[in-house]
């Protein structure tokens, strides 16, 4: 009986410890399982996030808002066409016209001897409206409108306008007609669209101020021309010793009129004392007499200046 008990002792010892070898093993594998798997999940987790990078934070940039400015304000480089004529014989005597269409504007001429203090009206029934004048020692000349056809005609006075004949020779000086410059001797051109004025120098030379605000000039009897820049506010243009002179209007600092030189290649001085008027479009006109003197109607203004309209 001793003997037995010690066997099943010995028996159960063994049981023990194959028991606890099992566990052990057991035990080690479940680790391994677990290292293996933490391994994966590292792993897993190091490829998503070199598959997918951050995503870059947006951002707004704000478009500037352009600022609004006044629109510029263009130049006037327009020309009316003239409502008035003016002639200059020296300081002192003058002779001007309205002027208008054909045939119901009629040659109303007028004439000063005391420097534009008072003017006499001068008639003229032969003709209409009145184009130019030039005035010289012992006669007037009138480029006017024939009351019928009203074609250019030649009306002369050699008494200063208390009596007028209707000539024959129109063709002997400068003048418009139908858009064309015609020259002494009957040679037409047209030095721009629309010619406003001329202004005669001699039988060859003449400047003619055009629609655009330019002058074109001549020496050649209109054979041809010359041009200026666009002169903004020009509105008259008259012979001159070295050139012409041409009238502006506006402009900075001037509520009124002023005189610019333009020299024989048609480059413009600096523009002259301002002479205060207002005057509707058309209505500014200039002429220079035999004696320098240089005269300015403008509105009700009457001015005159000895020194090339620099000052009146």
């Amino acid at each position: 009986m001793a003997r037995r008990r010690g066997g099943v002792r010995e028996e159960r010892t063994g049981w023990f410890v194959i028991a606890a070898v099992v566990a052990f093993v057991l035990i080690d594998i479940a680790l391994v399982v677990f290292a293996m798997s933490s391994t994966r999940s590292a792993g897993a987790s190091e490829v998503r996030r070199e598959v997918l990078p951050a995503l870059p934070t947006a951002s707004i940039t704000a478009t500037p808002t352009p600022t609004p400015s006044a629109p510029a304000i263009e130049p006037d480089v327009s020309v009316a066409p003239l409502a008035a004529v003016l002639a200059a014989f020296d300081v002192n005597t003058a002779y001007r016209s309205l002027t208008g269409g054909c045939p119901e504007t009629p040659a109303a001429l007028e004439v000063t001897t005391d420097a534009g203090v008072t003017w006499t009206p001068v008639a003229a029934d032969e003709a209409r409206t009145v184009q130019a004048i030039a005035a010289a020692t012992d006669v007037v000349n009138v480029v006017a409108a024939d009351p019928v056809s009203c074609a250019p005609v030649l009306l002369r006075s050699f008494v200063q306008g208390a009596d007028w004949q209707v000539t024959a020779e129109i063709g002997t000086v400068w003048h418009l007609d139908a858009g064309q410059v015609i020259a002494p001797g009957g040679a037409s051109s047209t030095p721009c669209t629309t010619p406003v004025q001329v202004a005669a120098r001699t039988p060859t030379e003449a400047a003619v101020l055009c629609d655009g605000a330019t002058v074109s000039a001549t020496t050649d009897a209109g054979a041809t021309w010359s041009n200026s820049a666009p002169v903004p506010g020009a509105a008259s243009v008259a012979p001159a010793a070295n050139g012409y002179v041409l009238a502006v209007t506006g402009g900075e600092g001037c509520e009124g009129a002023r005189v610019v030189t333009l020299s024989a290649a048609l480059e413009p001085g600096v523009p002259g004392t301002c002479v205060p008027t207002v005057a509707p479009d058309g209505s500014t006109v200039l002429a220079t007499a035999a004696d320098g003197t240089v005269w300015l109607w403008s509105g009700d203004a009457v001015a005159r200046s000895s020194d090339g309209g620099t000052t009146w």
